[in-house]
């Protein structure tokens, strides 16, 4: 079963992808901040994170340098979320080919779950 931690201060998002996923066979933890995100990270081990790139106290971008200088989760996958930045401008911030995606808010669940599918199959 596949393990996936949401960080996404929006506890109605965060409620209704819980829910959407578990239904469909993954494990899931999730933060509604970064500092509780980052430690559940490192006692999770997730396969992937679902990442808001907007939240108070820090950017997906640092959030991302935490996660990669973390042993626990320096090669896991991070599918970024934002209904505020462009995938351009996210993924310019990251360099982080073939391991970091990006969906827009609001997230349409089949875009999203076929994302998550891809990236938990890894590189084809």
């Amino acid at each position: 079963m596949p393990r996936i931690l949401i960080v996404d201060d929006d506890h109605d998002l965060v409620q209704i992808l819980t829910i959407s996923l578990k239904s469909i066979g993954h494990e899931l933890a999730s933060a509604n901040d970064p500092a509780t995100g980052l430690d559940l990270a490192r006692r999770f081990k997730p396969d992937l994170i679902l990442l808001d790139y907007h939240m108070p106290g820090a950017t997906g971008a640092h959030l991302f340098e935490a996660f990669r200088r973390n042993a626990a989760t320096a090669r896991t996958p991070i599918l970024f979320m934002s209904g505020e930045a462009a995938p351009v401008q996210v993924l310019s911030e990251v360099a982080d080919p073939g391991l970091s995606r990006f969906i827009s808010k609001p997230v349409r669940m089949a875009d999203l779950k076929r994302l998550i599918d891809e990236m938990l199959s890894g590189p084809a």
